[in-house]
Protein backbone atom coordinates (compact mmCIF):
# COMPACT_ATOMS: atom_id res chain seq x y z
CA UNK A 1 0.00 0.00 0.00
CA UNK A 2 1.51 3.82 -0.82
CA UNK A 3 1.44 5.92 2.11
CA UNK A 4 -1.56 7.43 0.82
CA UNK A 5 -3.75 4.37 1.48
CA UNK A 6 -2.40 4.05 5.02
CA UNK A 7 -3.75 7.25 5.93
CA UNK A 8 -6.86 6.70 4.35
CA UNK A 9 -7.05 3.26 6.52
CA UNK A 10 -6.16 4.98 9.70
CA UNK A 11 -8.26 7.88 9.05
CA UNK A 12 -11.60 5.48 8.48
CA UNK A 13 -10.51 2.37 10.50
CA UNK A 14 -9.36 4.05 13.89
CA UNK A 15 -12.68 5.78 14.78
CA UNK A 16 -14.34 1.89 14.24
CA UNK A 17 -11.57 0.15 16.31
CA UNK A 18 -12.83 2.90 19.02
CA UNK A 19 -16.44 2.37 18.51
CA UNK A 20 -16.37 -0.92 19.52
CA UNK A 21 -13.80 -1.03 22.18
CA UNK A 22 -16.15 0.90 23.87
CA UNK A 23 -19.39 -0.94 23.22
CA UNK A 24 -17.23 -4.24 24.58
CA UNK A 25 -16.31 -2.10 27.76
CA UNK A 26 -19.84 -1.29 28.27
CA UNK A 27 -21.57 -4.16 27.86
CA UNK A 28 -18.72 -6.04 30.20
CA UNK A 29 -19.28 -4.31 32.81
CA UNK A 30 -23.45 -4.23 32.77
CA UNK A 31 -23.19 -7.99 32.74
CA UNK A 32 -20.58 -8.12 36.20
CA UNK A 33 -22.39 -5.60 38.62
CA UNK A 34 -24.08 -6.81 41.16
CA UNK A 35 -27.74 -6.33 42.09
CA UNK A 36 -28.82 -3.32 44.36
CA UNK A 37 -30.81 -4.24 46.79
CA UNK A 38 -33.59 -2.54 48.01
CA UNK A 39 -33.62 -2.80 51.62
CA UNK A 40 -37.18 -1.88 53.52
CA UNK A 41 -38.27 1.23 54.58
CA UNK A 42 -38.64 1.36 58.30
CA UNK A 43 -41.30 4.26 59.24
CA UNK A 44 -40.48 6.51 61.89
CA UNK A 45 -42.05 9.25 63.92
CA UNK A 46 -45.53 7.86 61.89
CA UNK A 47 -47.12 6.02 64.52
CA UNK A 48 -50.90 6.97 65.52
CA UNK A 49 -52.95 4.37 67.62
CA UNK A 50 -56.18 3.73 66.81
CA UNK A 51 -59.25 1.06 67.73
CA UNK A 52 -58.52 -2.36 67.64
CA UNK A 53 -59.15 -4.49 64.18
CA UNK A 54 -62.40 -4.41 62.24
CA UNK A 55 -64.18 -7.64 61.06
CA UNK A 56 -64.79 -8.62 58.06
CA UNK A 57 -67.77 -10.70 58.90
CA UNK A 58 -69.20 -11.76 55.62
CA UNK A 59 -68.30 -14.17 52.82
CA UNK A 60 -66.54 -11.99 49.90
CA UNK A 61 -68.77 -11.48 46.74
CA UNK A 62 -66.36 -14.01 44.81
CA UNK A 63 -65.39 -17.54 44.93
CA UNK A 64 -62.04 -17.38 46.53
CA UNK A 65 -61.27 -21.19 45.50
CA UNK A 66 -61.56 -19.81 41.80
CA UNK A 67 -58.94 -16.90 41.05
CA UNK A 68 -55.61 -17.42 40.16
CA UNK A 69 -52.24 -15.55 41.73
CA UNK A 70 -52.22 -13.00 39.15
CA UNK A 71 -53.88 -10.65 41.77
CA UNK A 72 -52.43 -11.39 45.18
CA UNK A 73 -55.84 -10.21 46.98
CA UNK A 74 -56.81 -14.21 46.31
CA UNK A 75 -54.40 -16.63 45.48
CA UNK A 76 -54.76 -20.54 46.25
CA UNK A 77 -51.80 -21.96 46.60
CA UNK A 78 -51.82 -25.24 48.27
CA UNK A 79 -49.85 -24.72 51.44
CA UNK A 80 -46.59 -26.26 51.95
CA UNK A 81 -44.21 -26.71 54.89
CA UNK A 82 -41.19 -24.17 54.75
CA UNK A 83 -38.28 -26.05 56.47
CA UNK A 84 -35.34 -23.20 55.49
CA UNK A 85 -35.82 -19.57 54.72
CA UNK A 86 -37.17 -19.13 51.36
CA UNK A 87 -35.23 -17.73 48.87
CA UNK A 88 -35.78 -14.24 48.04
CA UNK A 89 -36.42 -12.77 44.78
CA UNK A 90 -33.71 -10.31 43.08
CA UNK A 91 -33.67 -7.13 44.29
CA UNK A 92 -35.57 -7.89 48.01
CA UNK A 93 -34.76 -8.37 51.19
CA UNK A 94 -36.19 -10.93 52.71
CA UNK A 95 -36.78 -11.74 56.68
CA UNK A 96 -38.16 -15.52 56.49
CA UNK A 97 -40.77 -16.53 58.73
CA UNK A 98 -40.17 -20.16 58.50
CA UNK A 99 -40.58 -22.56 61.33
CA UNK A 100 -37.34 -23.52 61.68
CA UNK A 101 -35.38 -19.81 61.19
CA UNK A 102 -34.43 -18.91 64.79
CA UNK A 103 -33.19 -15.37 65.17
CA UNK A 104 -29.56 -14.20 65.88
CA UNK A 105 -30.96 -12.79 68.37
CA UNK A 106 -32.72 -15.43 70.41
CA UNK A 107 -31.42 -16.12 73.55
CA UNK A 108 -29.01 -19.25 73.62
CA UNK A 109 -29.78 -21.95 76.07
CA UNK A 110 -27.68 -22.61 78.99
CA UNK A 111 -29.16 -25.21 81.03
CA UNK A 112 -31.19 -27.49 78.62
CA UNK A 113 -32.65 -29.30 81.63
CA UNK A 114 -34.60 -26.08 82.54
CA UNK A 115 -37.13 -27.37 79.76
CA UNK A 116 -39.09 -29.94 82.04
CA UNK A 117 -42.74 -31.21 82.12
CA UNK A 118 -44.81 -28.86 83.95
CA UNK A 119 -42.38 -26.08 83.26
CA UNK A 120 -42.96 -22.23 82.30
CA UNK A 121 -41.34 -21.84 78.74
CA UNK A 122 -41.54 -18.71 76.90
CA UNK A 123 -41.56 -18.04 73.31
CA UNK A 124 -38.17 -17.21 71.82
CA UNK A 125 -38.92 -16.59 67.90
CA UNK A 126 -41.34 -13.42 66.97
CA UNK A 127 -43.81 -16.25 65.64
CA UNK A 128 -43.78 -19.57 65.58
CA UNK A 129 -46.39 -22.08 64.85
CA UNK A 130 -48.46 -24.96 67.21
CA UNK A 131 -49.31 -27.59 65.15
CA UNK A 132 -51.59 -30.28 65.92
CA UNK A 133 -48.80 -33.00 65.97
CA UNK A 134 -45.33 -33.47 66.78
CA UNK A 135 -44.39 -32.32 62.90
CA UNK A 136 -44.40 -30.54 60.24
CA UNK A 137 -46.66 -32.42 58.56
CA UNK A 138 -49.47 -32.03 60.85
CA UNK A 139 -51.70 -28.86 60.55
CA UNK A 140 -51.28 -25.34 62.11
CA UNK A 141 -53.90 -25.17 65.09
CA UNK A 142 -52.21 -21.67 65.57
CA UNK A 143 -49.30 -19.28 66.91
CA UNK A 144 -46.89 -18.41 69.33
CA UNK A 145 -45.87 -15.39 69.54
CA UNK A 146 -42.48 -14.01 71.18
CA UNK A 147 -42.51 -13.81 74.75
CA UNK A 148 -45.64 -15.56 75.37
CA UNK A 149 -45.55 -17.79 78.09
CA UNK A 150 -46.56 -21.65 77.87
CA UNK A 151 -46.35 -24.58 79.94
CA UNK A 152 -44.98 -27.92 78.61
CA UNK A 153 -47.65 -30.72 78.79
CA UNK A 154 -45.26 -33.61 77.22
CA UNK A 155 -41.75 -33.03 76.67
CA UNK A 156 -40.82 -34.91 73.34
CA UNK A 157 -36.71 -35.51 72.11
CA UNK A 158 -37.94 -32.90 68.90
CA UNK A 159 -41.06 -31.49 69.63
CA UNK A 160 -43.22 -30.85 72.89
CA UNK A 161 -46.76 -30.81 73.63
CA UNK A 162 -47.58 -27.35 75.08
CA UNK A 163 -50.36 -24.72 76.04
CA UNK A 164 -49.87 -21.21 75.56
CA UNK A 165 -51.12 -19.01 77.67
CA UNK A 166 -54.00 -18.25 75.68
CA UNK A 167 -55.34 -22.05 76.25
CA UNK A 168 -54.07 -22.78 72.71
CA UNK A 169 -52.55 -26.52 72.68
CA UNK A 170 -50.33 -28.26 70.56
CA UNK A 171 -47.06 -29.27 69.97
CA UNK A 172 -44.05 -27.18 68.96
CA UNK A 173 -40.32 -27.19 68.33
CA UNK A 174 -38.13 -27.31 71.56
CA UNK A 175 -36.20 -25.18 69.74
CA UNK A 176 -38.47 -22.49 69.55
CA UNK A 177 -39.29 -21.95 73.50
CA UNK A 178 -37.07 -21.76 76.63
CA UNK A 179 -36.85 -20.48 79.95
CA UNK A 180 -36.23 -17.49 80.05
CA UNK A 181 -38.86 -14.52 78.54
CA UNK A 182 -36.66 -12.66 76.04
CA UNK A 183 -35.93 -9.11 76.15
CA UNK A 184 -37.80 -6.26 73.72
CA UNK A 185 -41.09 -8.26 72.88
CA UNK A 186 -42.15 -5.77 70.72
CA UNK A 187 -39.32 -3.85 69.38
CA UNK A 188 -40.15 -4.72 65.80
CA UNK A 189 -42.99 -2.36 65.65
CA UNK A 190 -41.47 0.61 67.75
CA UNK A 191 -42.34 3.24 64.60
CA UNK A 192 -44.84 3.03 62.04
CA UNK A 193 -48.34 3.38 60.76
CA UNK A 194 -52.01 1.42 60.44
CA UNK A 195 -52.97 0.34 57.04
CA UNK A 196 -56.07 -1.34 55.78
CA UNK A 197 -56.81 -3.75 54.01
CA UNK A 198 -58.51 -2.62 50.66
CA UNK A 199 -59.50 -5.56 48.44
CA UNK A 200 -61.95 -8.53 49.17
CA UNK A 201 -59.33 -10.82 50.32
CA UNK A 202 -55.64 -9.83 50.88
CA UNK A 203 -53.01 -12.80 51.21
CA UNK A 204 -50.65 -12.58 53.81
CA UNK A 205 -47.55 -14.70 53.70
CA UNK A 206 -43.95 -15.63 54.82
CA UNK A 207 -42.17 -13.47 52.11
CA UNK A 208 -42.38 -10.78 49.94
CA UNK A 209 -43.11 -12.95 46.81
CA UNK A 210 -46.23 -14.73 45.89
CA UNK A 211 -44.24 -17.87 45.71
CA UNK A 212 -43.78 -18.17 49.48
CA UNK A 213 -46.23 -20.09 52.12
CA UNK A 214 -49.51 -17.99 52.75
CA UNK A 215 -49.75 -17.81 56.35
CA UNK A 216 -53.50 -16.41 56.53
CA UNK A 217 -56.16 -14.22 55.11
CA UNK A 218 -56.70 -10.49 55.88
CA UNK A 219 -60.65 -9.61 54.59
CA UNK A 220 -61.52 -5.77 52.94
CA UNK A 221 -61.28 -3.10 56.22
CA UNK A 222 -59.05 -5.27 58.66
CA UNK A 223 -56.36 -3.08 60.12
CA UNK A 224 -52.99 -4.19 59.97
CA UNK A 225 -49.72 -2.57 61.48
CA UNK A 226 -47.23 -1.61 58.19
CA UNK A 227 -43.67 -1.93 59.63
CA UNK A 228 -41.60 -1.91 56.77
CA UNK A 229 -41.99 -1.39 52.83
CA UNK A 230 -39.15 -1.60 49.98
CA UNK A 231 -42.39 0.11 47.42
CA UNK A 232 -44.00 -3.39 46.08
CA UNK A 233 -44.82 -5.46 49.40
CA UNK A 234 -44.98 -4.22 53.01
CA UNK A 235 -43.88 -6.29 56.36
CA UNK A 236 -47.17 -6.13 58.55
CA UNK A 237 -48.17 -7.22 62.09
CA UNK A 238 -52.29 -7.89 62.49
CA UNK A 239 -53.98 -6.93 65.52
CA UNK A 240 -53.64 -11.02 66.34
CA UNK A 241 -50.20 -10.44 66.48
CA UNK A 242 -49.15 -12.87 63.00
CA UNK A 243 -46.24 -10.77 61.59
CA UNK A 244 -46.10 -11.38 57.47
CA UNK A 245 -46.06 -9.64 54.28
CA UNK A 246 -48.69 -7.60 51.53
CA UNK A 247 -48.32 -6.60 48.79
CA UNK A 248 -48.81 -2.36 48.78
CA UNK A 249 -51.38 -2.33 46.14
CA UNK A 250 -53.77 -4.36 48.19
CA UNK A 251 -53.50 -1.74 51.50
CA UNK A 252 -54.37 1.86 52.08
CA UNK A 253 -54.17 4.29 54.63
CA UNK A 254 -57.97 5.69 54.11
CA UNK A 255 -59.54 4.35 57.13
CA UNK A 256 -62.67 2.52 56.71
CA UNK A 257 -66.22 4.49 56.78
CA UNK A 258 -68.71 2.76 59.11
CA UNK A 259 -71.55 2.37 56.63
CA UNK A 260 -75.28 2.76 58.11
CA UNK A 261 -77.48 -0.21 58.11
CA UNK A 262 -80.69 -1.06 58.07
CA UNK A 263 -82.47 -2.10 61.18
CA UNK A 264 -86.31 -1.33 61.28
CA UNK A 265 -86.14 -0.89 64.98
CA UNK A 266 -88.75 0.98 67.81
CA UNK A 267 -86.55 2.82 69.80
CA UNK A 268 -86.90 5.88 72.50
CA UNK A 269 -85.91 9.57 73.42
CA UNK A 270 -83.62 9.15 76.15
CA UNK A 271 -83.52 12.86 76.90
CA UNK A 272 -85.69 15.68 77.66
CA UNK A 273 -85.92 16.63 74.22
CA UNK A 274 -83.60 15.84 71.36
CA UNK A 275 -83.33 17.65 68.25
CA UNK A 276 -83.97 16.20 64.76
CA UNK A 277 -81.60 17.25 61.73
CA UNK A 278 -81.86 17.24 57.90
CA UNK A 279 -78.31 14.84 57.80
CA UNK A 280 -75.52 13.32 60.12
CA UNK A 281 -73.88 16.26 61.52
CA UNK A 282 -74.36 18.73 64.13
CA UNK A 283 -73.81 21.47 61.57
CA UNK A 284 -76.99 20.20 59.64
CA UNK A 285 -80.33 21.93 60.05
CA UNK A 286 -83.11 21.13 62.82
CA UNK A 287 -86.35 20.13 61.62
CA UNK A 288 -88.21 18.10 64.37
CA UNK A 289 -88.02 17.92 68.02
CA UNK A 290 -88.72 14.79 70.12
CA UNK A 291 -89.29 14.40 73.69
CA UNK A 292 -88.38 11.84 76.31
CA UNK A 293 -89.89 8.32 75.65
CA UNK A 294 -91.31 9.47 72.75
CA UNK A 295 -91.04 6.23 70.59
CA UNK A 296 -89.03 6.54 66.89
CA UNK A 297 -89.05 4.64 63.89
CA UNK A 298 -84.59 3.71 63.76
CA UNK A 299 -84.58 3.21 60.11
CA UNK A 300 -80.88 2.80 59.55
CA UNK A 301 -77.59 3.17 62.08
CA UNK A 302 -74.00 3.83 61.79
CA UNK A 303 -73.40 3.86 65.55
CA UNK A 304 -72.84 7.12 66.04
CA UNK A 305 -76.03 8.77 64.13
CA UNK A 306 -79.18 6.99 63.98
CA UNK A 307 -81.77 7.80 60.86
CA UNK A 308 -85.41 8.19 62.21
CA UNK A 309 -89.19 8.17 61.25
CA UNK A 310 -91.19 10.24 63.66
CA UNK A 311 -95.33 9.69 64.01
CA UNK A 312 -96.02 12.07 61.31
CA UNK A 313 -93.44 10.75 58.85
CA UNK A 314 -91.01 13.50 58.93
CA UNK A 315 -87.28 11.33 58.62
CA UNK A 316 -84.14 13.00 59.89
CA UNK A 317 -81.55 12.08 62.07
CA UNK A 318 -80.83 12.15 65.50
CA UNK A 319 -77.50 11.58 67.87
CA UNK A 320 -77.42 8.26 68.78
CA UNK A 321 -76.50 9.20 72.80
CA UNK A 322 -79.92 10.53 72.81
CA UNK A 323 -81.85 7.33 72.33
CA UNK A 324 -82.26 3.96 73.67
CA UNK A 325 -83.51 0.97 73.18
CA UNK A 326 -84.81 0.25 76.27
CA UNK A 327 -88.95 0.68 76.23
CA UNK A 328 -90.47 3.06 78.88
CA UNK A 329 -93.17 1.29 81.27
CA UNK A 330 -96.58 1.24 79.08
CA UNK A 331 -99.58 2.72 79.94
CA UNK A 332 -101.95 0.43 81.88
CA UNK A 333 -98.74 -1.38 84.06
CA UNK A 334 -98.31 0.34 87.15
CA UNK A 335 -94.41 1.23 88.26
CA UNK A 336 -92.42 -1.04 90.69
CA UNK A 337 -89.30 -1.59 91.54
CA UNK A 338 -87.83 -4.87 93.33
CA UNK A 339 -86.31 -8.07 92.07
CA UNK A 340 -87.68 -11.37 91.07
CA UNK A 341 -86.39 -14.96 90.31
CA UNK A 342 -87.59 -17.05 87.29
CA UNK A 343 -89.54 -20.26 88.78
CA UNK A 344 -89.14 -22.76 85.85
CA UNK A 345 -86.29 -24.28 84.19
CA UNK A 346 -86.54 -22.30 80.70
CA UNK A 347 -88.96 -18.88 79.76
CA UNK A 348 -89.39 -16.84 77.06
CA UNK A 349 -88.93 -13.08 78.00
CA UNK A 350 -91.14 -11.52 75.13
CA UNK A 351 -91.17 -8.20 72.80
CA UNK A 352 -94.50 -7.20 74.33
CA UNK A 353 -97.52 -8.24 76.65
CA UNK A 354 -98.59 -11.24 74.49
CA UNK A 355 -97.81 -15.52 74.05
CA UNK A 356 -97.74 -14.49 69.91
CA UNK A 357 -94.91 -11.73 70.23
CA UNK A 358 -91.46 -12.18 69.67
CA UNK A 359 -89.10 -14.09 71.77
CA UNK A 360 -86.36 -11.80 73.18
CA UNK A 361 -84.25 -14.09 75.41
CA UNK A 362 -84.71 -17.54 77.39
CA UNK A 363 -83.87 -17.74 80.42
CA UNK A 364 -82.96 -19.99 83.43
CA UNK A 365 -84.65 -21.25 86.54
CA UNK A 366 -83.29 -18.74 89.66
CA UNK A 367 -82.48 -15.98 86.88
CA UNK A 368 -82.73 -12.79 88.57
CA UNK A 369 -85.14 -9.87 86.97
CA UNK A 370 -85.16 -6.44 87.81
CA UNK A 371 -89.05 -4.96 88.08
CA UNK A 372 -90.20 -2.13 86.12
CA UNK A 373 -94.18 -2.47 85.95
CA UNK A 374 -96.81 -5.11 86.49
CA UNK A 375 -100.06 -5.61 84.35
CA UNK A 376 -102.66 -8.18 84.91
CA UNK A 377 -100.87 -10.33 84.16
CA UNK A 378 -96.95 -9.51 82.40
CA UNK A 379 -94.78 -7.94 84.23
CA UNK A 380 -92.37 -5.60 82.67
CA UNK A 381 -88.79 -6.57 83.52
CA UNK A 382 -85.12 -5.53 82.82
CA UNK A 383 -83.46 -8.65 82.74
CA UNK A 384 -79.92 -7.20 81.51
CA UNK A 385 -78.40 -4.27 81.52
CA UNK A 386 -79.55 -2.29 78.64
CA UNK A 387 -82.38 -5.06 77.99
CA UNK A 388 -86.26 -4.95 78.57
CA UNK A 389 -89.06 -7.17 77.91
CA UNK A 390 -92.10 -9.02 79.60
CA UNK A 391 -92.68 -12.20 81.23
CA UNK A 392 -95.55 -13.76 82.44
CA UNK A 393 -96.12 -12.89 85.90
CA UNK A 394 -96.98 -16.65 87.32
CA UNK A 395 -93.69 -17.63 86.06
CA UNK A 396 -91.89 -15.92 88.80
CA UNK A 397 -91.53 -15.21 92.50
CA UNK A 398 -90.50 -12.30 94.68
CA UNK A 399 -87.98 -14.80 96.73
CA UNK A 400 -85.07 -16.64 95.65
CA UNK A 401 -86.57 -20.32 94.94
CA UNK A 402 -84.76 -23.76 95.57
CA UNK A 403 -83.99 -26.65 93.63
CA UNK A 404 -87.28 -27.83 94.70
CA UNK A 405 -89.83 -25.06 94.87
CA UNK A 406 -89.40 -24.85 91.14
CA UNK A 407 -91.25 -26.96 88.90
CA UNK A 408 -88.27 -27.68 86.50
CA UNK A 409 -85.58 -26.79 88.33
CA UNK A 410 -81.91 -26.41 86.16
CA UNK A 411 -79.16 -29.14 86.48
CA UNK A 412 -76.33 -28.23 89.07
CA UNK A 413 -73.07 -27.52 87.85
CA UNK A 414 -70.07 -29.82 88.06
CA UNK A 415 -68.80 -29.03 91.06
CA UNK A 416 -64.71 -29.80 89.40
CA UNK A 417 -65.67 -27.71 86.93
CA UNK A 418 -64.08 -24.00 88.14
CA UNK A 419 -64.55 -22.34 85.23
CA UNK A 420 -68.82 -23.01 84.54
CA UNK A 421 -69.60 -20.01 85.75
CA UNK A 422 -67.10 -17.95 83.70
CA UNK A 423 -68.67 -19.87 80.72
CA UNK A 424 -72.37 -19.35 81.76
CA UNK A 425 -71.61 -15.86 82.48
CA UNK A 426 -70.28 -15.11 78.80
CA UNK A 427 -73.35 -16.89 77.28
CA UNK A 428 -75.87 -14.22 80.08
CA UNK A 429 -73.91 -11.68 78.58
CA UNK A 430 -74.09 -12.21 75.25
CA UNK A 431 -77.69 -12.82 75.47
CA UNK A 432 -78.17 -9.32 77.00
CA UNK A 433 -77.65 -8.07 73.20
CA UNK A 434 -79.98 -9.50 71.71
CA UNK A 435 -81.69 -7.33 69.15
CA UNK A 436 -78.38 -5.01 68.93
CA UNK A 437 -77.40 -4.08 65.68
CA UNK A 438 -74.82 -5.04 63.13
CA UNK A 439 -71.97 -2.20 63.06
CA UNK A 440 -68.53 -3.25 61.67
CA UNK A 441 -66.46 -2.95 64.01
CA UNK A 442 -68.44 -2.24 66.92
CA UNK A 443 -67.94 -4.01 70.27
CA UNK A 444 -70.16 -2.14 72.66
CA UNK A 445 -74.01 -2.07 73.63
CA UNK A 446 -74.41 0.58 70.54
CA UNK A 447 -73.48 -2.24 67.60
CA UNK A 448 -71.06 -5.29 67.61
CA UNK A 449 -70.36 -7.54 64.39
CA UNK A 450 -69.46 -11.21 65.16
CA UNK A 451 -66.09 -11.38 66.79
CA UNK A 452 -66.61 -7.92 68.44
CA UNK A 453 -70.03 -9.98 70.30
CA UNK A 454 -67.55 -12.47 71.03
CA UNK A 455 -64.72 -9.83 72.63
CA UNK A 456 -67.56 -8.11 74.66
CA UNK A 457 -68.80 -11.31 76.25
CA UNK A 458 -65.41 -12.27 77.00
CA UNK A 459 -64.24 -9.03 78.44
CA UNK A 460 -67.17 -9.34 81.23
CA UNK A 461 -65.58 -12.17 82.62
CA UNK A 462 -62.26 -10.68 82.45
CA UNK A 463 -60.86 -12.43 79.38
CA UNK A 464 -59.85 -9.63 76.99
CA UNK A 465 -59.09 -10.98 73.01
CA UNK A 466 -57.91 -9.15 69.89
CA UNK A 467 -60.71 -8.01 67.64
CA UNK A 468 -61.25 -10.22 63.96
CA UNK A 469 -62.50 -14.10 63.84
CA UNK A 470 -58.89 -15.19 62.34
CA UNK A 471 -56.67 -13.98 65.00
CA UNK A 472 -59.36 -15.66 67.73
CA UNK A 473 -59.01 -18.67 66.35
CA UNK A 474 -55.87 -18.82 66.03
CA UNK A 475 -54.80 -17.20 69.35
CA UNK A 476 -57.15 -18.49 71.96
CA UNK A 477 -58.41 -21.77 73.28
CA UNK A 478 -57.96 -25.09 72.71
CA UNK A 479 -59.37 -27.06 69.69
CA UNK A 480 -62.51 -29.29 70.64
CA UNK A 481 -63.34 -32.39 67.86
CA UNK A 482 -67.14 -32.83 66.73
CA UNK A 483 -68.14 -34.04 63.58
CA UNK A 484 -70.02 -32.38 61.37
CA UNK A 485 -73.78 -31.96 63.13
CA UNK A 486 -72.57 -33.68 66.24
CA UNK A 487 -72.32 -30.94 68.88
CA UNK A 488 -72.59 -33.12 71.72
CA UNK A 489 -68.47 -32.49 72.83
CA UNK A 490 -69.62 -28.41 72.94
CA UNK A 491 -69.74 -26.67 75.81
CA UNK A 492 -71.76 -22.95 76.52
CA UNK A 493 -69.25 -20.64 75.88
CA UNK A 494 -67.25 -22.85 72.95
CA UNK A 495 -66.48 -20.49 70.28
CA UNK A 496 -67.75 -21.86 66.88
CA UNK A 497 -66.22 -20.75 63.61
CA UNK A 498 -67.01 -21.00 60.24
CA UNK A 499 -64.15 -20.93 56.95
CA UNK A 500 -63.74 -20.79 53.38
CA UNK A 501 -60.17 -22.64 53.25
CA UNK A 502 -57.89 -19.84 54.68
CA UNK A 503 -58.75 -18.05 57.35
CA UNK A 504 -62.07 -17.51 59.42
CA UNK A 505 -65.00 -15.27 58.03
CA UNK A 506 -67.12 -15.79 61.02
CA UNK A 507 -67.50 -16.56 64.72
CA UNK A 508 -69.97 -17.43 67.17
CA UNK A 509 -70.64 -18.49 70.60
CA UNK A 510 -72.36 -21.60 71.72
CA UNK A 511 -75.32 -21.69 73.90
CA UNK A 512 -76.52 -24.65 74.42
CA UNK A 513 -79.09 -27.14 72.58
CA UNK A 514 -77.46 -27.07 69.57
CA UNK A 515 -77.95 -22.83 69.31
CA UNK A 516 -75.26 -20.65 68.48
CA UNK A 517 -75.80 -16.78 69.51
CA UNK A 518 -74.25 -14.36 66.91
CA UNK A 519 -74.13 -11.22 64.90
CA UNK A 520 -74.58 -10.79 61.37
CA UNK A 521 -75.27 -7.65 58.99
CA UNK A 522 -78.96 -9.07 57.85
CA UNK A 523 -79.86 -9.29 61.66
CA UNK A 524 -77.74 -8.38 63.84
CA UNK A 525 -77.11 -10.32 66.95
CA UNK A 526 -79.50 -12.85 67.43
CA UNK A 527 -79.94 -17.22 68.06
CA UNK A 528 -79.88 -19.22 65.29
CA UNK A 529 -80.41 -23.17 65.28
CA UNK A 530 -76.73 -24.71 63.93
CA UNK A 531 -79.05 -28.21 63.32
CA UNK A 532 -80.32 -26.02 60.15
CA UNK A 533 -77.82 -23.37 59.46
CA UNK A 534 -76.75 -22.95 55.73
CA UNK A 535 -72.62 -23.72 56.75
CA UNK A 536 -70.97 -26.37 58.78
CA UNK A 537 -68.33 -25.25 61.66
CA UNK A 538 -64.62 -25.29 60.53
CA UNK A 539 -63.37 -25.08 63.96
CA UNK A 540 -64.81 -25.35 67.59
CA UNK A 541 -62.26 -23.46 70.22
CA UNK A 542 -62.96 -23.63 74.61
CA UNK A 543 -61.29 -20.54 75.58
CA UNK A 544 -62.38 -21.72 79.34
CA UNK A 545 -61.32 -25.06 79.82
CA UNK A 546 -62.93 -27.71 82.27
CA UNK A 547 -60.61 -27.60 85.29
Amino acid sequence: FGKSSIGRYLFYGLPIVVFVLTVTIFVVSITTVNPVEVPFQDFRGSENQQGGQIDRDALPDFNATETTDTNDATSTHATVEVTLPTKPPPHIVLASLAESDVSETTETMTEIDARVQGSTQYVLNHQVYVREGPGREYPIAGFGLRGMSLIILELGEEWSKIRTENSLEGYMLNELFGPVRPQNVVEEIGMGRYMYIDTDAANLREGPSIDTERITVAYRGEKVYQIATNGGWSRVKTEGGIIAYVRNDLISETLPVNPFVKTNRSIYVDTNVANVRKSATTNSAVIAQVRRDERLTELETNGSWSKVKLKDGTIGYVYGELLTTLEPAPSGFKKVSGTVYVNRKYVNIRSRPTTDSSILTVLRFGTSLKQIAVGTRWTFIEYSAGKRGYIRSDLILKTKPTANSGTNPTPSTPANDKNAARRKQVVEVAHSLLGTPYILGGASTRGVDCSGLVRYAYSAVGYNMFHGATGQAQLYGTKVSFSKRDFSPLLPGDLIFFSKGTGYYHVGIYVGDNHMIHATSRNGVHIVNLMKYAENPALVKRVLPVK
